[in-house]
């Protein structure tokens, strides 16, 4: 257009340009330019430089299609590499995490092996082979040439549907999947899906499991949520379904009608008023929703659980508090890692990317290994995926061996010999992070319901938590006076230190709600459940003065007990305020619309700036006479940050 209009005009203006050097800087170079394209600009601009940035460039391992002599890799449409920072790098950077992948087999294995048989019986080679020649091949078989007869149609059956959505929502299963916490869930998942029909059937199927609220119990009377573990979000799953533009205008109209209703459902429950005529801002609702970065959707309620796609949001989007991805369909290489990488983004507690596969799971773990490798250029294992369920707990044998030998050696404190003490919190570390491998599977849930040999093991962590942090406190002073006394591989102020899982305050609610003053018993059985609370002690402090307020008779035991914390968590905030207040010598009531602004990890902190103008530098001075006036504020900036993340949303965390 614009040639045309320099020509219309007698200029050259255009021309001129054609003949200039342009360099063209391209992001994700294969998303935004075909090769088609770019040949075409380069006929206009023929002295033109390119430079691509892409994530997941295309090797000749996953080369394009060929079409004519147009480029099919990276290499070929952008020319030599000048610099990679691969995935593997990232992840050791710890910039993103690493995926723990779970491969679900769905088909029954004699079931697949009869269809082998059958198919194999209608090919004329082995026609006059014996059934048991037949059999013979099909055991010899590689699984992943096993998979190859699957028909697709198996992956489209309601029975197919069924076993998915119950493997998915299995209460222990969908604890961990959506990190449940306080009863809620605090992360969001996608389901990826073969086409936007099997999108639609997996939304109607989960809506009507789940239609009834005492559908948990219902759909799962055999696979009770374990002791310890609360799920009380009555509108779990929130569930929505996206697509493209393009991908909508392929649909049938009665497609398109059934997609209406869905919309109708989302405006419903959402307070939204979308359709199909403006999808593309109903998909903008979603995205947001599932990142839960603005302020109105970090509300509890406003977020989406799960939201289920065919290709939208498997490229590019970025809300890190996607935790699990869950796979219905075929994935490789550059789609592959793309769609495992909505996981994988850090964020607080958040440890890994979480993902379970459904179909053909011996092709699924193939395609895994291959697209590591070659987003890592790693030959070998590159530490981007978590070891399997059965390594992890080989593993964790091992590890449970090592500290059972050293703890039985002798009774162990902080005046045990200091080789010892080293030993036994080494053996004590390595078994804790075998368990934290292990708790994320699915496998794991099962083998804690049928194997009272793994419950006892895991037991021998909750006997230890004392005297290992006794023991641990007592190295901190401590300096290796000789060889083999070797502290490097302690942590000591590890994030990650002992979580074992099965404790939640709702659950402490719970107990709270029937306690009887001065009953020993249930005070014992409190005392235990929040010694394995994964909370801080700050918060613990709290729930033991509600206990002992009703052993005073401070309380009434008929006084609602959501009454009661919501008073003495809030007292406990409002006392960490007022002593930070009066040490900083900053407004109080600035403080305090900070706290409740604030959201862990942003930068800057809500209200800061008033908290800076309402600073008293000489008051402070006075009573910190080494204070410098330019060092005071930034001082007192960290100082808050660790009060907020370390504190003050701890006790905020128990009234949600």
């Amino acid at each position: 257009y614009a040639k045309k209009q320099e020509e219309k005009k007698g200029t050259n203006r255009f021309q001129k340009l054609m003949g200039q050097h342009i360099v063209f800087v391209v992001d994700e170079c294969h998303r935004a330019l075909s090769a088609e394209n770019m040949e075409e600009i380069k006929k206009m601009f023929p002295k033109s430089t390119w430079f691509g940035f892409t994530g997941t460039p295309i090797f000749p391992e996953n080369r394009k299609q060929a079409k004519g002599q147009l480029a099919r890799t990276t290499h070929d449409q952008y020319g030599e590499v000048l610099h990679t920072y691969t995935i593997k790098n990232a992840l050791e950077d710890g910039s993103v995490l690493g995926f723990q992948v779970e491969h679900e087999n769905t088909v029954e294995p004699t079931s697949l092996e009869n269809k082998i048989y059958r198919k194999l019986k209608e090919v004329e080679t082995y026609a006059e082979y014996s059934s048991e020649q037949i059999n013979r091949m099909i055991d010899q078989m590689e699984p992943v040439k096993k998979e190859s007869y699957l028909d697709p149609t198996v992956f489209e059956a309601d029975e197919y549907i069924q076993k998915v959505i119950h493997k998915m929502f299995r209460p222990d299963n969908a604890y961990t999947k959506f990190d449940f916490r306080n009863g809620r869930p605090t992360k969001s998942a996608i389901l990826t899906t073969s086409s936007i029909d099997m999108a639609k059937k997996y939304y109607r199927a989960i809506k009507e499991m789940t239609k009834e609220p005492d559908w948990l119990t219902k759909e799962f009377p055999n696979q009770p949520i374990r002791e310890g573990r609360t799920m009380e979000d009555p509108d779990f799953p929130r569930i929505a379904i996206t697509y493209s533009l393009e991908e909508n205008s392929r649909d049938s109209s009665a497609q398109q009608e059934e997609m209406q209703k869905i919309i109708e459902e989302y405006n419903q429950y959402y307070d939204t008023a979308w359709s199909l005529a403006d999808i593309e801002r109903y998909n903008g609702d979603i995205n947001n929703r599932l990142a839960r970065k603005r302020a109105e959707f970090k509300q509890f309620g406003k977020q989406i659980d799960l939201v289920i796609v065919v290709d939208r949001l498997l490229t590019g989007f970025d809300a890190p508090t996607i935790q699990t991805l869950f796979v219905d369909r075929n994935l490789e290489y550059a789609g592959l890692i793309q769609a495992f990488s909505r996981t994988n983004r850090t964020y607080p507690e958040k440890t890994k990317g979480l993902i379970v596969t459904f179909r053909k799971p011996a092709t699924m773990e193939k395609n895994v290994e291959d697209a590591t490798k070659l987003y890592s250029e790693a030959k070998e294992e590159s530490g981007l995926i978590y070891p399997s369920y059965q390594e992890s707990k080989k593993r964790f044998k091992q590890a449970y061996g090592k500290l059972k030998e050293v703890s039985s050696m002798e009774s162990i404190d902080e005046h045990t010999p200091l080789e010892i003490r080293i030993e036994y919190v080494k053996a004590f570390q390595e078994l804790n992070r075998a368990y934290e491998s292990l708790v994320t599977y699915d496998d794991y849930n099962d083998d804690m319901v049928q194997s009272s040999t793994l419950n006892n093991q895991i037991q021998l962590l909750e006997e230890q938590i004392g005297v290992y942090e006794t023991v641990k406190g007592s190295l901190i002073e401590e300096e290796p006076e000789k060889e083999g006394e070797d502290f490097s591989t302690i942590e000591f102020y590890s994030e990650n230190t002992t979580k074992l899982y099965d404790i939640d305050s709702t659950y402490i609610d719970q107990l709270l709600g029937t306690y009887a003053a001065n009953s020993s018993d249930a005070r014992e059985e409190i005392e235990k459940a929040l010694a394995k609370l994964n909370k801080t002690e700050g918060v613990k402090e709290v729930y033991r003065q509600i206990l002992n307020a009703f052993d005073v008779g401070t309380l009434d035991s008929n006084e609602d007990i959501f009454v009661i914390k919501r008073r003495y968590f809030t007292q406990a905030s409002d006392n960490l305020i007022h002593a930070f207040s009066n040490e900083w010598f900053v407004s109080e009531k600035e403080l305090h619309a900070s706290n409740l602004q604030y959201m862990p990890g942003e930068d800057p902190i809500s209200n800061m700036k008033a908290i800076i103008n309402s600073k008293d530098y000489e008051g402070y001075k006075a009573k910190h006479q080494e204070a410098k006036p330019f060092k005071y504020p930034q001082e007192m900036k960290r100082a808050w940050r660790k009060m907020l993340d370390d504190e003050l949303i701890p006790l905020e965390n128990e009234l949600r």
